[in-house]
């Protein structure tokens, strides 16, 4: 049976639904596609960039009456951006798809109580442990910290979290059938604190951390110097770098695999990708979207879905 993957259109101002068009030719055989969004949306997307038929399988949320302009987000199009995403949730949690991959919104426009597509699916599954990863063909990197200000993710770090994330990191990908599994901590401080000329949070937090998991049989290192973490992980040394804050982990995936990384939330019921980029309001109905990265999105959602269902089949 093929998987059913649910898609979300995203903010109806950005690109979200031209990559879609774009990039679901590519999978249209390999699953059942359910698109969350308001015909009146996609049949204007639908127009310009895929005026043919496609499999997409709509899920018409009803509000025909939405008026918005490419490149032009208002606060109505963060909210039907947040009720496509909404409405997705629920349909994954009472399992009537096995996946749900996001399109690109603009926190701005859903409102100031918005954190992040991440954090709301997982309130919506009431799950406490979640991560934000992101998988490139060469490695994965999982952030310990996301949205939020440099200051306050260090401020949050602490060898008890780190302990956490590392075992459930190393669980997540057990279960979803990564046999390799090695581990590397990247350091908070340039060169690891340099034995505490830098500062002594390597020392005194992460080292503690990935000397306690490591001592329960979880491959793990660190913690490593970042400035070169990333490459060696990329020329295979290490097949997952948690990295302490937001920017010191997404700046190196962009880097290597821009387009071809793939947001991937560990720790919900089902399987949730998305991709690397945002909602790009300035080129917003010009058809100059690049797809490869919703492409990447979508192929990851299958492959993830397919491991699971692996482990399922495992279990009985």
């Amino acid at each position: 049976m093929l998987p059913t993957i649910g898609i979300t259109a995203g903010d109806p101002a950005g690109i979200g639904l031209e990559v879609i068009l774009k990039s679901i030719g590519s999978v249209q055989d390999a699953g059942r596609w359910i698109l969350f969004t308001d015909r009146s949306v996609f049949e204007r997307n639908a127009e310009r960039f895929h005026p043919g038929n496609t499999c997409l399988e709509l899920r018409d949320l009803g509000d025909d009456g939405i008026s918005s302009q490419w490149g032009c987000p208002t606060t109505k199009t963060g909210g039907r951006a947040l009720a496509y995403l909404e409405a997705a949730s629920k349909a994954a949690l009472v399992g009537e798809i096995d996946a749900i991959v996001t399109a690109p919104v603009s926190k701005k426009w859903i409102g100031e109580d918005f954190h992040g597509q991440t954090d709301l699916l997982a309130e919506c599954a009431g799950v406490k442990e979640f991560a934000m990863a992101f998988f490139a063909p060469t490695f994965k990197v999982v952030l310990a910290t996301i949205h939020m200000s440099l200051r306050d993710a260090l401020g949050k770090i602490s060898t008890e979290r780190y302990i956490r994330l590392i075992r459930f990191v190393d669980a997540e990908l057990q279960s979803l059938h990564f046999d390799k599994r090695r581990i590397a901590v990247a350091a908070i401080n340039p060169h690891a604190g340099e034995g505490g000329m830098f500062g002594r949070e390597d020392i005194d937090i992460l080292a503690p951390a990935v000397k306690k998991c490591a001592g329960e049989g979880i491959s793990v290192s660190g913690p490593h110097s970042a400035d070169s973490l990333y490459f060696r992980a990329h020329t295979g040394e290490f097949d997952v770098v948690i990295a302490p804050y937001h920017d010191q982990g997404l700046i190196p995936v962009k880097l290597i695999a821009h387009g071809e990384s793939t947001n991937v939330t560990l720790g919900l019921p089902y399987v949730r990708t998305s991709p690397d980029h945002g909602t790009a309001f300035s080129i917003a109905g010009k058809g100059e979207a690049d797809p490869s990265g919703m492409e990447s999105a979508l192929k990851c959602a299958l492959d993830l879905v397919n491991r699971r269902g692996r482990q399922l089949r495992e279990l009985r």
